[in-house]
């Protein structure tokens, strides 16, 4: 991908991160007034969480979100998830491949990352570190443990635009494989139908048919 593409859809990225990070740090009520740590770390935290799709649900948004929130929360919906989860994350998605060992070899060593980072920040137990940056990975996002210092929100944030798209890629066979699985019968049927019926071979027979009958007719003649 060109230089000049890869630097405008950082900057795109950035700036939906950023439009993200004032509506929750403006708007009353989407976030937790519960939430421990810095408002604007918070704010920061729930745009990369929401635009990821990841959507933990432990800090934002609050169960008193005003009418406004709510309205955000629809458009950046329709407007940001559309250009952040596009072109955004295909982008971000396409490094794993050029890693020696491939998705695989992305993948070992990206998890390994969050079991390290979360352990070390948040103190989790390293099999609650693994089951947080797959369930982060895989945007499933249940919320029952998450980062609670400034530090670990940060370090998630980043973590989750980094570990979704090797998720993504990760499982991409597991998509292709039963997609291929389910429409196989389709493709054996059109198949079989084809051999046993093909259109060309009856259309070949009926014209030979046609041009036998009329030499018998001239003869005739």
């Amino acid at each position: 991908m060109p230089e000049f593409q890869a630097a405008r859809l950082l900057g795109l990225g950035c700036l939906l991160i950023a439009i993200g990070a004032v509506g929750f740090h403006e708007i009353p009520g989407m976030i937790s007034p519960e939430a421990d740590g810095n408002h604007l770390v918070n704010a920061f935290y729930c745009s990369v969480i929401t635009l990821t799709t990841v959507g933990y649900g432990d800090i934002c948004p609050s169960e008193d979100m005003a009418h406004e929130g709510r309205l955000f929360i629809i458009l950046i919906s329709f407007f940001g998830l559309g250009m952040f989860c596009g072109p955004v994350m295909d982008f971000a998605a396409s490094w794993p491949k050029l890693v020696p060992g491939g998705v695989l070899g992305a993948a070992i060593p990206t998890l390994g990352l969050g079991v390290g980072l979360f352990t070390q920040i948040e103190g989790m137990s390293h099999v609650e570190a693994m089951y947080f940056s797959i369930v982060t990975g895989t945007t499933i996002g249940y919320g029952d443990i998450g980062p609670k210092t400034d530090e670990g929100k940060i370090a998630t944030a980043l973590y989750a635009v980094l570990v979704v798209n090797v998720m993504g890629a990760l499982l991409e066979p597991a998509r292709n494989f039963l997609s291929q699985f389910c429409s196989t019968k389709r493709i054996d049927d059109v198949s079989e139908k084809s051999v046993s019926d093909p259109p060309t071979k009856i259309a070949a027979t009926s014209k030979k048919q046609n041009k036998a009958g009329r030499k018998a007719t001239k003869k005739e003649d």
